[in-house]
């Protein structure tokens, strides 16, 4: 392309373009801001995308000495930008121009690129490096922004934006590779934000940002790296659903006053997330959390349970709970786990509390998932199980084990002292103790030699038999419990 075939508007582009010089098309009476109303712009306000391709790839000559930069501001770019696998050694600077066409740099080797406050029908930017940050802030985007595979030295830079593509994707990043993405400042997208598999060394900020796609996936994102926070708080909200599954953050995972509205299945799915804390105190939700087999430093929720949504807590592990509250708090929390029954909630949650010192809160936490498990067995154990409870608390609770042993020793020696049993003919016998005969009949491995020597008659001895077997149910009760719980521990 000659410099003697420019219009221009593009001439003036192309002579600023070796010393780095701005050309600002707008009107002096516009002080900026999004671009809307783009297509009505005249000639004068025209630059060809041929033309931006032709600097960016040195068809002007340098200046010694100086930067080169395309940094055109307020035009409307006619045609379609391509720079497919094209290295670009220059800044690309188009700020709050309009696009007729989505620009498709697939592949390209850029430095810092910039589209701040412009209008496109798309960007294509697959595979594309670029050395600095991508800069879409105050972006207008009424098609896919896609950016899969790329490699951003810098962050992609969204602060402000809005970006649509109802139905469909509005931002694909799939295996992106980047310090961070930032997308506050009231950032909107109608559509998916997919992050699968990204890489991001300085984190996710969507503090405050608004994702709207009902009935499917507002921000998809499994198998993503952060290392440092993936932030979704502070009005935050997604009009969809919310899909962390196995990701890997190296500080915190936030959804603090935050609003994650699902139309359907649930509001968020952390399973196999790995982060060193997870903050889920939402402001507002209406559906449920996935956190199987998660692992988690500090879990953070609700001082009140009936404000937690309900949580899916099988295979998680965390350090802590926070904040600290009664155990019947937490435990209300397990009972509302729409799977239902499983063992390994309450044992985790027991071992926290361990981990604290608070033995009789653990204890509390085993003795309550027993009583759980027992709904779910068959008529003949949930009667046995009842049976433990009873007595000795399923081995938690060994005192009741000696409330009973001492209730049972008070009745049969009194009894056995108003109706005294007979002792046998032939037989040398002992001086007979209504206390020593009763605790000869209770315990079952101990001989004290009454048992041997009297014998009762009538109806007490239907009461001898009857403690007898209380004292083989409560022994026997007791073992189990206890061996349960020793080989808990």
């Amino acid at each position: 392309m000659r410099p003697d075939d420019l219009t221009g508007p593009e001439l003036r582009l192309w002579e600023a373009f070796a010393a780095g010089g701005e050309v600002d098309l707008r009107p002096r009476d516009v002080d900026g801001g999004p671009v809307t109303d783009g297509g009505s712009w005249g000639p004068e306000r025209q630059v060809r995308a041929s033309v931006i391709r032709s600097l960016l790839l040195g068809s002007a000559d340098a200046i010694s000495g100086e930067t080169p930069m395309v940094h055109l501001v307020g035009a409307r770019v006619s045609g379609k930008l391509r720079l497919l696998f094209a290295e670009v050694g220059c800044v690309l600077w188009l700020e709050e121009c309009w696009f007729e066409e989505a620009p498709q740099l697939y592949g390209a080797k850029l430095r810092v690129t910039s589209f701040g406050g412009s209008r496109l029908p798309g960007l294509g930017m697959g595979a594309t490096t670029v050395d600095g940050n991508l800069d879409l802030m105050n972006c207008r985007v009424q098609g896919r922004v896609s950016v899969p595979d790329a490699r951003i030295g810098g962050s992609l830079l969204l602060q402000s934006a809005h970006l649509s593509n109802a139905g469909g994707l509005a931002l694909d990043g799939t295996r992106l590779e980047a310090k961070g993405v930032v997308a506050t400042d009231g950032f909107r997208a109608a559509g998916e934000l997919r992050l699968l598999q990204a890489r991001l060394s300085e984190g996710l900020h969507l503090r405050g940002a608004s994702l709207h796609r009902p009935g499917g996936e507002a921000l998809f994102a499994p198998g993503i790296q952060v290392s440092t926070n993936i932030d979704c708080s502070e009005g935050f909200r997604a009009d969809g659903a919310v899909t962390l599954s196995s990701a890997t953050v190296g500080g915190s995972v936030s959804f603090d006053t935050a609003s994650l509205i699902p139309t359907q299945g649930n509001a968020l799915s952390c399973h196999h997330l790995q982060a060193e804390e997870l903050l889920l105190r939402p402001a507002r939700t209406a559906g449920g959390m996935d956190l199987r087999h998660a692992a988690i430093g500090v879990l953070r929720l609700h001082d009140d349970p009936h404000e937690q949504p309900r949580l899916q807590l099988d295979g998680l592990v965390y350090r802590s709970l926070e904040p600290h509250l009664p155990v019947n708090h937490r435990l209300e929390l397990l009972s509302r786990d729409p799977d239902g029954y499983r063992p390994q909630p309450y044992q985790q949650l027991a071992t926290v509390y361990q981990s604290i010192g608070q033995d009789r809160d653990a204890r509390t936490v085993l003795l309550t998932r027993q009583r759980h498990r027992r709904t779910t067995l068959p008529w003949y154990a949930r009667a046995w199980g009842h049976v433990q409870d009873a007595t000795v608390g399923y081995g938690y609770l060994p005192e009741r084990a000696a409330v009973w042993l001492l209730a049972l020793l008070a009745t049969g020696a009194t009894v056995f002292a108003l109706h005294r049993p007979l002792p046998l003919r032939g037989t040398r016998h002992p001086v007979f103790s209504p206390v020593i005969y009763s605790l000869d009949l209770l315990l079952p491995v101990i001989d004290f030699g009454q048992q041997r020597a009297f014998q009762p008659t009538g109806p007490t001895q239907w009461f001898a038999w009857l403690l007898i077997g209380a004292g083989w149910l409560l022994a026997t009760a007791l073992v189990t419990g206890i061996t349960r719980v020793l080989s808990r521990e």
